[in-house]
């Protein structure tokens, strides 16, 4: 064997000996993509009734006469009244002999208070939102119970 001096330099790379790296670069991309999977719809359906409404109408009715007196007196009187009757005196004076006082004529107002049971019809409406579910994009529409 033959025994070879090294004087510290690096001896060269053997061609045999090479190493090969092979780069590699990986992409990803994130994205969103909308699928249906079902659907909701709502609708509001309004119903309208007539109900019986039951009210009791009061009502006044005024009778008004006049009613001629034509009698003298000494002095003026208010109204008064007798019973369900306003009474008002209406006076002037007439010319006599003498300046007199007459009573010229009363007004008489009644007044007539009545009760009537009447029943009328009054339209209601009332609302009522139907929910309806779908799966998928094509399946049939399923009406949801309602809450109570």
């Amino acid at each position: 064997m033959r025994e070879e001096k090294t004087s510290g330099a690096i001896p060269a790379p053997d061609p045999s000996d090479a190493v090969r790296v092979s780069a590699v670069k990986e992409e990803m991309s994130v994205g969103i993509t909308t699928v249906e999977t079902g659907a909701v719809r709502v609708r509001k359906v309004i119903h309208e009734e007539m109900h019986p409404v039951s009210l009791r109408l009061h009502c006044q009715q005024v009778d008004v006469q006049r009613i001629p007196v034509n009698r003298a007196v000494e002095e003026r009187d208010g109204p008064r009244r007798e019973g369900d009757t306003l009474i008002i005196p209406v006076y002037e004076y007439v010319p006599v002999v003498r300046m007199q006082l007459t009573l010229k004529e009363e007004v008489h107002v009644k007044t007539t208070e009545m009760q009537k049971d009447v029943t009328h019809r009054v339209l209601t409406n009332s609302e009522e939102l139907v929910v309806e579910r779908r799966e998928g994009p094509e399946g049939p529409w399923k009406q949801e119970p309602a809450a109570d």
